[in-house]
Parts: structure tokens; C-alpha cells; sequence
């Protein structure tokens, strides 16, 4: 018969490899599984551009979250973000990177030294240098970076100061126009500001149009958007801010829940051509920490006014974190039922001899 010391050696072993095995797949693994869902978007011609959109990434500040378990949630929030951009970046090999607004969480509140921490924290995480001969180059291209309420204030009438818009545009070399390959016209619409730019009118024909937002325009109305369609006519507009996936086809009122591994595909030529519609594409949130069950970040492709979008759909990490919690009390219990089920059940005075008689080892404490 087996002896206990053996049987408590195996069971030791057996729980150390689940255990690492369980932390591979929720550390490493899962992020390439979920990537096998996505839909890429083949480039048919020359002037093919390809775009990933980041929206609501909000960085755990200090103030708001405080605790024993703060800086492991920062952490851990951290390099979900990281990890899920890093597989984004090599499946999709994008020529501009948009990010949506409230790129923090306590942007519009932090002191300058916690707003200089927090900036660092977002470049480490959204990484696209790469450092060759000692000249950090990026080779994905452009980024654009579009201030959210968490980043500058704003929500529900916050005063917005010019000094928060300032060190924003400073931190992250925001510009409110940006031309590409001169194909495609970016503008930045700040709804919290009521505000957009538009200095080169004359050749807005020239380009298709692209309006990228933090919150959306085309479902509030009011003296904005008015605004916005009399004097971008933009061809197609980027949101979050909401955290969810939907399209808005405006003025139909239409709107489309969107949140499968689909490709859908716009002929922005025909959209403004018939009843000149508008066209606006709300982006997830990328963070696990808004309390939504879906996380993921936009892939659009741009070419001949055809545009190809999908999203690149992450894993859910509360659940991962759950297995983590159910493993630990499955093994806890597991624990007690073994240390129960071999302990000697005769009740004698000598008892370590007794059970060396039936062949049990009693292990020495």
C-alpha cells in the first residue's frame, strides 16, 4: 500500500501544476485564444488605411481607489490594458491609433505631480516606439489623441479650466486637425467644450472626412451637431464614452446594438448621396474596470470611400479573476477532504504505531 508521505507528495505536485497551468492560461494564453475571433480586413487598394481606435482606457488614478489592494488593481488593470493593445497592434498593423477621450480616470482632478505619474503610466502601457540605433521611432504610425471629461473635466457641467485643456494638449501633443497621406481629414469635436476647428474650409472636398469624438454627436442634437453637419459634413464620426458598441445612422434615428465578430461594411459615397445621412460608430470601452461584460477596441479600414469596421472583441477579465477565486476555494476544500479522509481511524493510545500496522505513514508535524 501506497504510503501517506507518497500520496501527500503527488497531491502537492498535481495542485502546484494546476495552479500553474490555470496562471498561464489567464496570463498568457487566453489573450491569443480570444484573438482567434477576430475578422481581418484584407486592403484591396493603394490607398488603403487602416485605423484602431482606443476608447475609454481610464487609467486608475490614487484618489478615488484607495485600499491594501490598490496597487495590485492599478497593476492588474495596467497590463490587461497593455497586453490587449499589444495583441491589437500586431493583428492589425495600423497606419493611425485614435484614442477616444478619458484616456485617465482622475486626469480633470490630479495634481500636476499625480497628472505627470499618470501620463508616464499611459505611454508605458500604449507603447508604440521602437528603439533602433538609439532613435525611438514609431512604426505604427500616427497617434491622435482626443481629451475625454475624466481628462479635462466636463460631465454633467464640470468647470473645464485652461489649464487642464492646456497640460492635456501638452502631455499628449494634441492637435485639432490632422490630415493623412492627403486622403483623410481628422477633426477633433470636443462636445464638453461645445467646440471644433475648421481652419481650412476651402479644402475640406478634397479629403474624406472623419470626425473622432469622445462622447457622441449625432444622438444628442442641439446647436452642435447642427454645427458640426452644416460645417464638417463629415463622412463618418468615432465616439465612446459610453462604453458600448453601437452604430447611429442619422437622420433616421437609427441605431444597431453591435457587438459581434462581424465585419460591417459602409459605402460612405452613398450614404451622404442618399438622403444625406450620417454615419457615427461608437467604440467599447477598452478597461475591464467599467463594469462592462464586453471589452474591446475598433478596427476600421478606409479605402475609395468604402469602410470595412469590426471589433476586435477582448476577454473578460472579471471572469478569469473569478477562476482565480473559485480555484482557491476549491483547493481549500479539497485540502480539509484529504487531511480527513487520511487520518488513522483507530482511537488507541499508540496511535502512530497502530496505523504503521494497516500500512498508513503519519506524517510528522
Amino acid at each position: 500500500m501506497a504510503s501517506l508521505r507518497l500520496i501527500n507528495r503527488l497531491v502537492i505536485r498535481g495542485f502546484i501544476a494546476l495552479s500553474l497551468l490555470l496562471i498561464f492560461l489567464n496570463e498568457f494564453l487566453i489573450y491569443y485564444i480570444s484573438q482567434t475571433a477576430w475578422q481581418q480586413i484584407d486592403c484591396k487598394y493603394e490607398n488603403c488605411t487602416r485605423i484602431l481606435f482606443v476608447a475609454d482606457p481610464q487609467l486608475i488614478g490614487n484618489s478615488y481607489e484607495k485600499g491594501f489592494w490598490s496597487p495590485i488593481s492599478r497593476y492588474d488593470a495596467d497590463r490587461y490594458l497593455r497586453k490587449t493593445f499589444e495583441r491589437s497592434l500586431h493583428f492589425t498593423q495600423p497606419h493611425i491609433i485614435c484614442f477616444l477621450g478619458d484616456l485617465l480616470d482622475e486626469g480633470s482632478i490630479a495634481t500636476q505631480q499625480d497628472f505627470e505619474g499618470y501620463v508616464k503610466r499611459f505611454h508605458r502601457i500604449y507603447n508604440t516606439n521602437t528603439n533602433i540605433k538609439f532613435k525611438m521611432i514609431s512604426p505604427y504610425g500616427q497617434r491622435i489623441h482626443v481629451p475625454g471629461d475624466n481628462d479635462i473635466g466636463g460631465e454633467d457641467g464640470e468647470y473645464i479650466s485652461n489649464s487642464n485643456v492646456r497640460r492635456f494638449e501638452e502631455a499628449f501633443q494634441s492637435e485639432d486637425l490632422f490630415d493623412y497621406e492627403n486622403m483623410l481629414r481628422f477633426f477633433k469635436i470636443n462636445r464638453m467644450m461645445l467646440d471644433f476647428t475648421n481652419p481650412d474650409r476651402e479644402h475640406n472636398d478634397q479629403r474624406l472626412r472623419v470626425g473622432i469624438s469622445h462622447a457622441p454627436i449625432l444622438i444628442g442634437g442641439g446647436p452642435l451637431l447642427r454645427s458640426v453637419l452644416s460645417e464638417l459634413d463629415p463622412h463618418v464620426i468615432f465616439s465612446g464614452h459610453w462604453h458600448e458598441s453601437r452604430i447611429f445612422i442619422h437622420p433616421s434615428t437609427h441605431v444597431v446594438n453591435f457587438y459581434e465578430y462581424t465585419v460591417r461594411h459602409f459605402d460612405l459615397r452613398s450614404l451622404k448621396g442618399r438622403d444625406h445621412q450620417y454615419l457615427e460608430i461608437m467604440v467599447p470601452t477598452a478597461s475591464y474596470r467599467m463594469g462592462k461584460m464586453k471589452m474591446g477596441l475598433g478596427y476600421a479600414v478606409l479605402q475609395n470611400y468604402q469602410l470595412s469596421y469590426t471589433v476586435l472583441w477582448q476577454p473578460s477579465r472579471f471572469i478569469y479573476l473569478f477562476l482565480y477565486l473559485f480555484w482557491l476555494l476549491l483547493s481549500l476544500c479539497g485540502f480539509i477532504v484529504f487531511r480527513m479522509m487520511t487520518r488513522c481511524p483507530f482511537r488507541v493510545t499508540n496511535r502512530q504505531s497502530s496505523c504503521k500496522r494497516i500500512g498508513i505513514d503519519i506524517p510528522q508535524f
